[in-house]
């Protein structure tokens, strides 16, 4: 099996970071696709997976990196052991932490802004000392590294189209269709490879607004595989005495050790979970680009409902929106995989005289019946029941206390 990668602008999907206390413990999420070239709507599966935004209940942890062709068999039982060599040889899990810490590619230095943003942490303890650090500021990097980087996820999206006849459908320009996507290998290496990449994948807008009832048809198989970026105290402490430095005190010594760093950062496989879209809804749909991110984005959140369900360590957080009598509202719903039997625990934040954060259960909670946000993507267009909510309304089933911008999560 042979992997191409597809490198795409870092600009389309930036973090924004966000400094309410839901942030804190939100899982961080890298997605990557796997496309297969000379299927059927392949160029319309990648303009739209490039313009997905990621799942809201996750940070934006997404590198240049996002979308590989495979030019061999994915079906095989081993695809995870072989894309997990192909995330080593790209140095994804470096690159991971490169981003936590905000690496300058030019000076190598790095800084804890991303890490406060996201962890919500005073400004207070900011200029740590990395070389003699404080009780205070052991206490954030401890709790930084277990709470924050230590929830950093790849999921790999392996999309195949399938036609009427519940196969997946094959195109005979195999070849021409392969070695266009060849050059985008190269897209944002030169301003003329640039050029043919944006027309590549422009074309997926060829199709005009007519769509057409093979289009409304598009049907996929998704097959998602987990990763889990490692971090514990161990590797911290390695990455913190060998690489760490900022920019007050730029170390050219320690930003070749790191450049050539291979073995400390790793990705571990969690599990994987395969879902077929559903019959699309056309309501409301105007554009086949309209089917196409309908279609896509619904069965990308079902395969992540089902990994969180699997993986308790993937769960899902959010906060507190309002408390109003016995009722507490969320700003999640069907998108996240609630239904009836949900159950949620409220947490009240701490933290310690050293800074380290801890959380107690305070209340646990259920949804209402029919009161669940139908929150999907389209649902507003489509009509469907509930889409006009902004939130989902819970009872209180235990405990008291509940303050709007407590932490609120998933109990498996």
């Amino acid at each position: 099996m042979i992997f191409i990668a597809i490198m795409l602008a870092s600009f389309l999907l930036e973090c924004n970071a966000q400094s309410s206390v839901e942030d804190y413990n939100r899982s961080s999420l890298y997605s990557i696709s796997v496309l297969h070239p000379g299927t059927e709507f392949y160029s319309n599966i990648l303009e739209t997976m490039v313009a997905l935004q990621p799942p809201e209940r996750y940070n934006d942890h997404n590198l240049s990196l996002r979308a590989v062709i495979s030019r061999g068999d994915t079906d095989s039982k081993d695809f995870p052991q072989k894309m997990a060599v192909f995330l080593e040889k790209n140095q994804v899990a470096r690159r991971l932490v490169s981003k936590w810490f905000n690496r300058n590619k030019i000076s190598g230095a790095f800084n804890m802004d991303l890490i406060r943003q996201r962890g919500s942490y005073n400004a207070s303890v900011e200029d740590v000392n990395l070389a003699n650090r404080t009780a205070r500021g052991t206490a954030m990097l401890e709790d930084a590294g277990e709470n924050l980087i230590g929830n950093t996820f790849v999921i790999i999206n392996d999309i195949d189209y399938i036609d009427k006849s519940g196969k997946t459908s094959v195109v005979a320009a195999v070849l021409e269709v392969a070695s266009l996507a060849a050059t985008t290998v190269s897209a944002f290496s030169g301003s003329r490879n640039q050029r043919i990449s944006s027309a590549l994948i422009g074309a997926a807008s060829g199709l005009g607004s007519v769509i057409t009832d093979q289009i409304a048809g598009f049907t996929v198989r998704i097959h998602s595989y987990l990763y889990k970026l490692r971090w514990d105290n161990e590797i911290a402490g390695n990455f913190y005495g060998q690489y760490y430095f900022d920019s007050t005190s730029v170390n050219v010594q320690k930003r070749l050790a790191y450049g050539k760093e291979k073995n400390l950062f790793k990705l571990e496989y969690l599990g994987d979970y395969e879902a077929r879209s559903g019959k699309t809804i056309l309501k409301g749909l105007k554009e086949p680009s309209d089917v196409f991110k309908k279609v896509l984005s619904r069965a990308i959140d079902e395969n992540i409902v089902q990994l969180r369900r699997k993986f308790p360590v993937f769960k899902v957080s959010c906060s507190v929106y309002e408390v109003e009598d016995d009722q507490v509202k969320l700003h999640i719903g069907l998108k996240e995989g609630i239904t009836s039997s949900s159950r949620f625990e409220v947490l009240e934040r701490r933290e310690d005289s050293n800074g380290k954060l801890s959380y107690r259960r305070v209340a646990t909670l259920a949804p209402v019946d029919n009161q669940i946000w139908d929150n999907r993507s389209y649902a507003v267009e489509e009509e469907a029941d509930n889409a006009g909510l902004t939130y989902s309304t819970f009872k209180i089933v235990s405990g008291s206390d509940i303050l709007p911008g407590m932490l609120v999560r998933e109990i498996k």
